[in-house]
């Protein structure tokens, strides 16, 4: 099901409107792989990603490399993908100008005739205050969850195979299963809710994060088995935010703000033993 459009929707969708066809694509000497990949005949497929500097929107180019030894010519072919939005240049500013009728006029065009439901948390980008909680979860199975209120643990339990994962999380639209250092017990868990990026805290030992889309913009932290801990509605309301796991044997972090999807990240991974 197609995702209630907000604010960044708009302003993706405007951005990458406005540039056009027209891509502004950094100039290259020679065509160097970004990546390689091997096709159903086994033979090796070059692939070029290059993003537009103005909307984000990614040109791949493919191409079969001559056989080693040889200085054969090769054909390259071209097309284009949409970018995470997290990744469109400028999308943060837009989407704080984009208004309320676009936004009106927007969801009505994805399929959504009843505008916004009335039980969505409102958009407070531009008034939220940080808020902060200090919450004792009872941790069981080495698991416990965040879910928008519309979902269930059996979207993310067991971790479906389209899950995003950033070692620490997994999560699908709307669910996230975090994984601390703690098997079975009481885990000391901080959660900071902000409206802007935070800084990481690199007090931490591991530190990880992921987008994730709260179709409601209420969230509840969930216990296996347990109690739900309703948190405080999310800033900017339905849509995208990013979540950061922090962890160490004495307690984890979460920390949870808006921001357009992107690629998850392991900011620290987890010790490596010294070579012999």
């Amino acid at each position: 099901m197609m995702p209630f459009p907000n604010r960044d929707d708009v302003a993706m969708e405007q951005i990458i409107r406005a540039c056009g066809h027209d891509h502004d694509i950094p100039g290259q000497t020679r065509l160097e792989a970004t990546e390689t990949k091997t096709d159903e005949a086994g033979q090796t497929i070059n692939i070029n990603r290059t993003a537009c500097r103005r909307c984000g929107m990614i040109r791949v180019t493919r191409w079969q490399p001559p056989e080693p030894g040889t200085s054969g010519s090769f054909i390259a072919v071209a097309t284009y993908e949409r970018p995470e939005p997290g990744d469109v240049p400028g999308i943060t500013e837009r989407a704080l100008q984009v208004t309320d009728e676009e936004l009106a006029d927007f969801i009505v065009a994805r399929g959504f005739p009843g505008g916004i439901p009335v039980d969505f948390a409102p958009d407070r980008r531009t008034t939220a205050a940080e808020e902060h909680l200090d919450l004792t979860l009872r941790v069981r199975a080495g698991q416990f969850f965040l879910l928008d209120r519309t979902r269930s643990l059996g979207d993310i339990l067991p971790v479906p195979a389209c899950a995003e994962s950033a070692d620490l999380i997994d999560a699908v639209p709307g669910a996230a299963l975090f994984w601390p250092p703690v098997q079975d017990g009481d885990l000391s868990l901080a959660v900071t809710i902000c409206p802007t990026p935070p800084d990481p805290d690199h007090t931490y030992d591991r530190i990880v994060e992921l987008s994730c889309r709260f179709q409601t913009g209420r969230a509840v932290l969930h216990e296996l088995a347990g109690r739900e801990l309703p948190l405080p509605p999310l800033p900017a309301g339905h849509g995208d935010y990013r979540l950061r796991f922090h962890t160490k044997p004495s307690g984890c972090l979460l920390q949870i703000w808006n921001q357009p999807r992107t690629k998850p990240k392991v900011l620290m991974g987890p010790p490596t033993d010294d070579p012999e």
